[in-house]
């Protein structure tokens, strides 16, 4: 499977992993995956994976993207949308993910990857704590 062939599985996805959150998110269209990920200068097709599942049909079962994002000072790796479906967390699924990601930025020359999530979702934030991420306090322009 690869995006973009794979987009309605992804947004299934999405839906699937992001429901219960509060502060909630927003359902996506096609449309709205073209104009938030397709369209980004960020976005790389072979920065996004996606774990499924075989013995279910090939069933998307995570997903991550790597964004690239320009910096004022030099180009930035992102954790972008990692999505774990609710009924295969806590198996290794969003490690493998994370690992995934974090071999193709160093192989890319990057040292330090980051990612934002909401402060109120504490199983993502416990996750990313645990995977060795901490929250940095950005610095203020002067």
């Amino acid at each position: 499977m690869v995006i973009p062939d794979d987009v309605d599985a992804w947004l299934a996805l999405r839906s699937r992993a992001t429901a219960g959150l509060s502060p909630q998110v927003r359902e996506w269209s096609r449309e709205e995956f073209a104009r938030q990920m397709l369209s980004k200068p960020w976005w790389r097709s072979d920065g996004t994976w996606l774990a499924c599942e075989p013995q279910i049909g090939d069933s998307v079962i995570g997903a991550v993207t790597l964004g690239l994002r320009k910096g004022a000072e030099a180009t930035v790796p992102i954790v972008h949308w990692l999505l774990v479906d609710p009924a295969w967390r806590r198996r290794g699924v969003g490690r493998l993910l994370m690992a995934r990601l974090e071999l193709a930025a160093w192989e890319a020359g990057y040292r330090q990857v980051k990612l934002e999530t909401h402060a109120n979702w504490s199983d993502a934030v416990a996750f990313y704590q645990s995977m060795g991420y901490a929250p940095v306090r950005e610095r203020s322009p002067r």
